[in-house]
């Protein structure tokens, strides 16, 4: 998400965790919550469609979400945040209002989030060196997300701190073949 859309999500993100603050609630717990309605409202392709289609009147969206709460059960915070979301037409917002929370609240902590992408999940010992060797070079604690992606072919591409660190087969094939057409 890229543009006002972005900048829009990290505001109610800052709000989100501004409330939380006043309110004393764990910051974890909403933080961990937060993915969870996250992936649960947008993660299913139907119930995202439902709940971003504009010819779904909100009273019908909102009946839908407390038909969900009364399942899942998420702090009731979260549950007014959708509710607000998807009466304003911006539940798509909320994976990056997630990430947003995230980020600010690492922050806080003075931890810098780091996401690896690997071809293979990386064994425990593997994913302890890097976060170390990351913590090492920003100075600062490290909280790693890795994910597995097989089109990397190899090697490991790691974001932080704005950055881009590409070690990965298929970026190294790219940088290769840049080489070789402009040796033309």
């Amino acid at each position: 998400m890229r543009g006002p859309s972005r900048v829009l999500a990290r505001r109610y993100a800052r709000a989100l965790l501004d409330v939380v603050s006043e309110t004393k609630a764990d910051p974890e717990v909403v933080r961990r919550e937060l993915r969870e309605v996250s992936d649960l409202l947008l993660g299913n392709a139907e119930l995202a469609r439902v709940l971003q289609h504009p010819a779904v009147p909100v009273e019908g969206k909102k009946a839908l979400l407390a038909a969900l709460w009364e399942k899942t059960k998420p702090l009731p915070l979260l549950v007014r945040l959708a509710d607000l979301l998807v009466g304003r037409g911006r539940i798509a917002l909320l994976p990056a209002i997630a990430d947003g929370y995230r980020d600010l609240w690492n922050e806080r902590r003075g931890i810098i989030a780091a996401e690896a992408l690997s071809a293979i999940e990386l064994p425990p010992p593997q994913r302890d060196a890097l976060v170390e060797a990351l913590r090492r070079a920003s100075g600062s604690a490290v909280e790693l997300s890795a994910r597995v992606e097989p089109e990397v072919l190899g090697g490991l591409l790691v974001r932080m701190g704005g950055k881009t660190y590409d070690g990965t087969v298929r970026g190294r094939l790219k940088a290769l073949r840049a080489s070789l057409v402009q040796g033309r």
